[in-house]
């Protein structure tokens, strides 16, 4: 896969900030635009997200308005293989941040089950995400190895054709992730990257420079950065 473009600080896809809260504020009202406009539309929307604290801080500014929230599907774009009561999963911190910012009616967080051997739950969480045709808005963090979702740099897993994969070498404990594919994130008609904060620089110089990294692979149609993560 070829990604010939580049990001310089001109490219109208980059979204720079002088800080933090700005950064998870713009982010906040672009997610509540396209939730707004697409609930205006069609029954649903249908939406990916990935968990980590860029993520949680721009749910925070969530702006209630008038949404029906309870129309919303909050997949997960990855999902640690611990119990479903287990503080590390994914899934109960994204519950977690949009009850406090939205109440109760904030919609159905999706994520692969706990409660089955993981290769089945591979297969029934990749059953669900077929049902979708296309999703609203992907939002990711990057980690400071430049990884999005649980698909790291040079992995076997950026490649997969499944609709999701079961990763066992994560270099962060857990070691296993069940992660959705990237041409699962890609099917999407906006696809956010956000990012904050001085140790994802050098991760934020590499995407800049290197097509292959999984960022650029991606084909964000956004990415919103603070200063420090830029410079």
């Amino acid at each position: 896969m070829e990604i010939k473009d580049s990001f310089s600080e001109t490219d109208s896809r980059l979204k720079l900030f002088a800080s933090e809260s700005e950064v998870f504020q713009f982010t906040a009202k672009l997610l509540t635009k396209i939730i707004e406009t697409t609930v205006n539309e069609q029954e649903n929307c249908n939406v990916i997200v990935a968990a980590g604290r860029s993520i949680t801080k721009s749910l925070e500014c969530l702006l209630p308005l008038s949404i029906d929230w309870r129309r919303v599907n909050w997949f997960l774009a990855d999902e640690r293989c611990v119990a479903s009561d287990d503080p590390q999963r994914n899934d109960l911190q994204i519950q977690q941040v949009l009850q406090k910012t939205l109440g109760n009616t904030y919609g159905n967080v999706k994520s692969p089950r706990a409660d089955i051997n993981l290769e089945e739950a591979v297969k029934e969480y990749a059953t669900r995400i077929d049902q979708i045709n296309m999703f609203d808005f992907c939002l990711l963090g990057m980690g400071d190895d430049g990884h999005i979702a649980s698909l790291l740099p040079g992995h076997w897993a950026l490649k997969s054709t499944d609709r999701c994969c079961l990763v066992s070498d994560s270099p962060n404990p857990p070691s296993q992730r069940i992660t959705l594919s990237m041409g699962t994130l890609r099917n999407t008609k906006n696809r956010i990257v956000v990012t904050t904060s001085a140790t994802k620089r050098q991760a934020v110089r590499e995407f800049r420079n290197n097509p292959q990294t999984p960022v650029r692979i991606f084909e964000p149609t956004v990415i919103v950065l603070d200063r420090a993560a830029s410079q």
